[in-house]
């Protein structure tokens, strides 16, 4: 029976009517079928407009008032520049807010970054950040202050960084790199936040700072002690390429096994396009003695190491499937880049085991040493534990070491000439260990600090402490300044070629004249070798030029052309 003209039958009663119930139900059916594609359309239309990220309420700055239908420029300030004729880089400092500093850098400096750090407010209700919002500054109407936890307290924190942020983005170099230091406070939201500005895609690592010892307790009443701080690290493009640590590929300690064959006429099978022996237990024996060059090294083939070489691929791709048939060992030709001709396979050797194996002889195009990654933790406790009076300055609410700002220039950049920028200058660091590793290593790398004069920060904090590391100045406390370190390996205790040349020059008279003493140690499984300037004594200046600048504002009208501007700077 045709099933149209059945269903159309089925709509009239047996007295010849029609069924009304059936009509409403097939209508409404009909109605919401046509309701759900409208909601599928509008679901589908979202999803392809949908972020996903960070949401906080813009707030604006007191300056927005202030600096209406004006445009930021930056003058000199003659009687605060330093200038010497040493040949060495003349540094910038920019008194002023940083968001007006950054948007003049924007005019001069845009894509000539090749480092960003920065220290910013951590956000944690006892760091002194105060965001000056126009509308509700730092209390609520009634005159309460907000509280630690409310929510502003993120927006104003968030729309502050995202505005300098964005200006600092445009100032790198497609190369370029910024590293920000941050604690638990906003780390979560600073990630985000980095992750819209910068892309998610170039996030490259958060470092894990250990920054105190763990029975160094500042605070009592808290539920978890911090000892760590954590450092991001964001690239502008795919152009920016990391540095790796150099380590010793020279060893043999693990090339310490030899297989030998205990019968001549094993039973072959042809895997791909190879004959390969197969060796049943019994048939062979596998010897560990000493490290020797003409032995195996045995590994374990598990993880990246599935797809990541020929030996692994071929593993997975002939031999996984065998891996039940516990200890067989496996004589492929034509495989390796060692001394032999083939390579040894071993399938697991039991069913609690996981992975099969190969035997790799040392390879024949091996380099003396290997670029390995960097670890994403540091450990520069004692260096922050005697950071007080770093450059001739006390400023104890945040201040970095010197060490620890010249271990990011390194694994930041190789160019000796880069143009490094910190817009929360604050204590000057950043200034002082660009001077320092450029004496270090002859480099000629500029820096750029910007700092406001809140708290007259600039003119008892930053500015003298440049003028100290620039021109020279007394220690109220002995400081010891590390000259170079190397972490130790094996190939190091059979040639200790590289430490020589380094002592040869770090022990010379030229660092002699700078420090009372200059010593060597083994600390950490690293040697190290540092100058110690003692207390009282002058720690004499390392050159350079300085311009100082401060932030000024001019009317549209008559504000300068972008030639113009280059020239202040």
């Amino acid at each position: 029976m045709n099933s149209k003209r059945y269903e159309t039958r089925m709509l009239f009663d047996q007295k010849g009517g029609m069924d009304m119930s059936v009509i409403n139900k097939e209508q409404e059916l009909i109605h919401q079928i046509k309701k759900l594609k409208r909601q599928l359309t509008i679901a589908n239309s979202r999803v392809k407009t949908a972020k996903y990220g960070l949401v906080w309420m813009e707030v604006p700055e007191a300056f927005d008032d202030e600096s209406e239908n004006q445009l930021p420029v930056i003058e000199e300030i003659k009687e605060k520049s330093i200038r010497n004729k040493d040949k060495k880089p003349t540094h910038i400092l920019i008194e002023g807010d940083n968001y007006h500093a950054l948007t003049c850098l924007n005019y001069t400096h845009r894509e000539k970054v090749d480092i960003i750090y920065i220290d910013p407010p951590y956000n944690t209700g006892s760091d002194g950040f105060r965001y000056r919002d126009k509308r509700i500054l730092e209390k609520f109407p009634d005159g309460s202050d907000v509280p630690k936890d409310h929510p502003l307290r993120h927006s104003y924190w968030l729309s502050f960084m995202n505005k300098r942020l964005e200006l600092a983005y445009n100032l790198l170099k497609p190369e370029g790199v910024i590293f920000i230091s941050i604690n638990e406070e906003e780390y979560a939201q600073l990630k985000l936040l980095c992750d819209r500005i910068f892309q998610a895609s170039n996030y490259m690592t958060t470092f894990t700072v250990k920054v105190r010892h763990e029975d160094r307790i500042l605070k009592g009443d808290k539920d978890y002690h911090e000892i760590t701080e954590q450092l991001l690290l964001y690239r502008k493009s795919p152009k920016f390429k990391s540095i790796k640590r150099f380590q010793d590929n020279t060893s043999i300690e693990k090339y310490v096994y030899t297989v030998e064959e205990l019968i001549d006429n094993p039973e072959q099978t042809t895997l791909g396009s190879k004959v390969v022996s197969v060796f049943k237990p019994g048939e062979y024996r596998i010897i560990k003695s000493m490290p020797s060059a003409d032995k195996f090294q045995k590994i374990n083939i598990r993880g990246s190491i599935k797809e990541g070489n020929s030996s692994g691929r071929f593993h997975m791709k002939y031999l996984e499937e065998r891996n039940n048939m516990f200890g067989y060992l496996y004589k492929v030709p034509d495989m390796g880049g060692d001394m032999y001709d083939y390579r040894y396979f071993l399938t697991r050797e039991s069913a609690i085991k996981v992975n099969g194996f190969y035997f790799q002889g040392i390879p024949l195009n091996r380099k003396e040493v290997k670029g390995v990654p960097y670890p994403n933790y540091m450990d520069f406790e004692e260096a922050f534990n005697n950071v007080g009076y770093e450059g001739g300055v006390e400023f104890r609410n945040g201040k970095k070491p010197v060490d620890f700002l010249k271990f990011i220039f390194s694994i930041g950049s190789s160019n000796k000439e880069a143009v490094i920028l910190d817009f929360f200058a604050g204590s000057g660091t950043t200034g002082h260990a660009v001077m320092e590793q450029n004496y270090i290593d002859g480099g000629k790398r500029q820096v750029i600090l910007c700092t406001n004069n809140e708290n007259n920060i600039v003119n008892e904090v930053t500015w003298p402490r440049i003028k100290n590391v620039i021109q020279g100045y007394s220690l109220s406390k002995n400081q010891k300044e590390i000259l170079y370190e190397v972490t130790l390996n094996t190939k190091l205790l059979f040639d200790n070629t590289v430490i020589q040349t380094a002592r040869e020059r770090f022990f010379s008279q030229q660092y002699k004249s700078r420090y009372d003493e200059i010593k060597e140690e083994v600390r950490k499984n690293k040697y190290t070798i540092y100058g110690i300037i003692k207390k009282g004594h002058k720690i004499p200046g390392l050159g350079n030029s300085l311009k100082y600048y401060k932030t000024s504002f001019v009317k549209n009208n008559d504000i300068l052309s972008v030639s113009d501007e280059e020239k202040v700077i």
